[in-house]
């Protein structure tokens, strides 16, 4: 953990004791108060207090073990969208920082997210990914979840990035609006779930991940890093991939 990296952080905007913990975050992967205090010689109060601060930032998630709560760093993509201005800084810090993520010596496998932000950290772990990835899903669900300033910017990065969506959607919560459909540009294929399919939560499937986000009315989500639950949902996701209708069959029986 060096000064410079400590000051750099600071300049985002990040307190010393909030950079500290980030870095040390990062640094042993998923941890608990005592692991972190003990790494930063923070007292636990404090630290507390600290990542409570960093959870409101994007920056620290909470996931449960057995009978305690442990915390895990976020991306340092995160650092990106805090603010605009610090935009320079940090790209110039993501090598140095994505470097302390690979020393972690166990990744953890769930991690839990509540509110809108934390819902958007899951769209940022999608794109952080890099591939092309699957998803079952409300349009409208998608958007009061997560916002629809967000969902436009973030479905624009996704192109830009040249990442292609596979989704099953429910016809009847569709909106009208061409950002959101199966135009060419929009690297979108998308087919219509029969009807009475009912799927409270939003599933995405991407990579060895599977995420799972409930509706606005809970704002709730997390992430299983499992391959194994990763290829069961694909499996599941191909079923009914299979006895979906795609866009142009359901605008023939419409018109019918």
């Amino acid at each position: 953990m060096t000064l410079e990296l400590i000051h750099s952080l600071e300049k985002l905007g990040l307190s010393e004791k909030e950079s500290k913990i980030y870095v040390a975050g990062l640094e042993l992967g998923k941890f608990s108060v005592i692991a972190i205090a003990d790494k930063t010689g923070i007292k636990r109060p404090t630290c507390y207090l600290i990542l409570e601060e960093l959870k409101k930032k994007g920056l620290i998630t909470t996931f449960p073990k057995a009978k305690k709560v442990l915390y895990v760093a976020e991306h340092p993509n995160n650092l990106l969208k805090n603010t605009a201005d610090a935009y320079d800084t940090a790209k110039q810090l993501m090598p140095e920082l994505q470097s302390l993520m690979g020393s972690a010596s166990e990744k953890p496998i769930l991690k839990v997210y509540a509110g809108q932000k934390g819902i958007q950290n899951i769209y940022e772990d999608i794109l952080a990914e890099s591939k092309d990835f699957y998803y079952i899903a409300s349009v409208t669900d998608l958007v009061e979840s997560v916002g629809q300033e967000f969902l436009d910017e973030w479905i624009k990065r996704r192109i830009s990035k040249g990442l292609r969506s596979t989704s099953i959607r429910i016809k009847e919560n569709e909106m009208d609006y061409r950002l959101y459909n199966d135009a060419p540009e929009n690297l979108r294929n998308i087919r219509y779930a029969p009807d009475g399919f009912a799927m409270p939560y939003t599933i995405f499937i991407y990579t060895n991940k599977v995420a799972f986000v409930s509706t606005k009315k809970e704002l709730f989500g997390f992430i299983v890093e499992s391959m194994d639950l990763a290829k069961s949902m694909q499996a599941l996701f191909d079923v009914v991939w299979g006895v979906s209708k795609d866009r142009i069959q359901n605008t023939n029986l419409d018109s019918k």
